[in-house]
């Protein structure tokens, strides 16, 4: 996600709970994973975006991907494609500082394709 501080904002934190013996020898530990800010989730403010994969997709889709998604910008009277559905829409679906979304796109599918 973006932010105003920040272009790849995450939305989760970790708590890192370490164990350690009475001399004081680490012996373990346990990582909880938890959702920050939840109200991000759902509603982000002016200049701030959600998650990138949704704008890279918008911006970055070939032209058949946008025919087969029923993405055309005929549907969105003039509207970049990110600014017209709401949900990407809300903080005017900014662009990122460090790179594009239609390289971060190719970017995302080379590394899914590793997977």
């Amino acid at each position: 996600a973006k932010t105003l501080r920040n272009d790849n904002s995450s939305r989760f934190g970790k708590f890192i709970e370490l164990g350690f013996s009475r001399p004081g020898h680490l012996m373990g530990a346990k990582v909880q994973t938890y959702l920050l800010e939840k109200v991000r989730v759902t509603f982000h403010a002016s200049g701030e975006r959600c998650y990138h994969i949704f704008y890279q997709i918008l911006r970055g889709a070939s032209e058949e991907q946008k025919k087969r998604f029923d993405f055309h910008e005929g549907l969105t009277q003039g509207l970049e494609l990110p600014n017209y559905f709401h949900y990407t829409g809300q903080g005017g679906a900014p662009h990122l500082r460090e790179f594009t979304d239609e390289s971060g796109l190719k970017y995302t599918m080379k590394a899914m394709k590793g997977l």
